[in-house]
């Protein structure tokens, strides 16, 4: 019985750290988050002219949260949309991705902005 007890003891404690190491290992690394984005700026001409499209841009995430390398990958109607996707993925900001403890880069996210009309859009008014 002891032999039993003992060894069920021993799987607890194996458990016990195997939890800690995971927890531990879980506040060390995180993935990159979003924390806030300007409003996309609707171009008046595209506006005034009914049109709607959408802007995929590629981008990188800097260790202190800001974007840097954006570029259209795709965009429909090519063109339109894409300088107004850019200014405003270039004024997003992350919480950077973490690996063991420290900050690091997030390369090539992508995103696809969508220009749509219509009521209850958020655009910002420039």
């Amino acid at each position: 019985m002891e032999a039993v007890a003992q060894r069920r003891g021993a799987a607890a404690f194996a458990l016990g750290c195997a939890l800690c190491l995971l927890w531990s290992c879980a506040a060390s690394s995180r993935p990159v988050q979003f924390v806030e984005g300007a409003a996309l700026v609707y171009p008046a001409a595209a506006k005034a002219a009914g049109i709607e499209g959408s802007v995929t841009v590629r981008y990188d995430v800097t260790a202190g949260g800001a974007v840097a390398n954006a570029q259209v990958v795709a965009s429909a109607p090519p063109g339109v949309f894409d300088e107004a996707a850019l200014a405003s993925i270039r004024q997003w900001r992350f919480r950077a991705a973490v690996a063991g403890g420290v900050a690091v880069p997030t390369r090539n996210r992508v995103s696809t902005l969508r220009f749509t009309l219509g009521e209850g859009r958020d655009y910002a008014r420039h």
